[in-house]
């Protein structure tokens, strides 16, 4: 699985900076999987390492458990899938949302399962994920620039509102 997304992460990732990192954390994914914490048909964050280009944010998904549809503001984001299925629905953006609102149409939905590598760029990538099986799931973030606010839409409503980066725990990944 290391080596299917090690491939991968050179062809997505402009930055050796940010390969290395990810790279990093993949290696020692065995380490800390167990510190990550667990929510009950939710997900949890939690912050691998933090500087002023990127950060890395480790997240467990519950099965059940279900994001809001969101985007990442003004950082990019890539996802390193390491154990576990996650589903990922995507969502074009209809209207401007500087009044507020956003109307979405759904795009495309997408499996993501161990070994595989997801990206996103920007306000316009809408998307909300979920865990359908009976199994926990855990993909790696990579944020750059570091995850600060972004945007959530509620879907009954289409109405914006603006999320903060919050996590769960925190693990100095330099020390394992």
């Amino acid at each position: 699985m290391i080596s299917q997304i090690d491939e991968q992460l050179d062809r997505a990732i402009p930055d050796r900076t940010f390969v290395n990192a990810m790279r990093a954390a993949i290696a020692k994914f065995s380490r800390y999987r167990s510190s990550v914490p667990f929510v009950p048909y939710a997900y949890s964050r939690t912050l691998l390492e933090k500087t002023d280009a990127y950060e890395l944010v480790i997240m467990q998904w519950a099965p059940g458990s279900l994001s809001a549809i969101h985007d990442h503001g003004e950082s990019s984001c890539w996802v390193a899938m390491l154990e576990g299925t996650v589903d990922v629905e995507n969502f074009l953006r209809l209207t401007d949302e500087r009044d507020g609102y956003a109307g979405l149409q759904t795009e495309s939905t997408t499996r993501l399962k161990a070994g595989d590598l997801d990206s996103r760029s920007g306000p316009n990538e809408l998307h909300r994920v979920r865990n359908t099986t009976k199994r926990p799931a855990f993909s790696l973030q990579l944020y750059a620039a570091p995850l600060s606010t972004y945007s959530i839409v509620d879907e009954r409503t289409g109405r914006c509102i603006a999320g903060v980066t919050q996590f769960d725990s925190i693990l100095d990944l330099s020390a394992l």
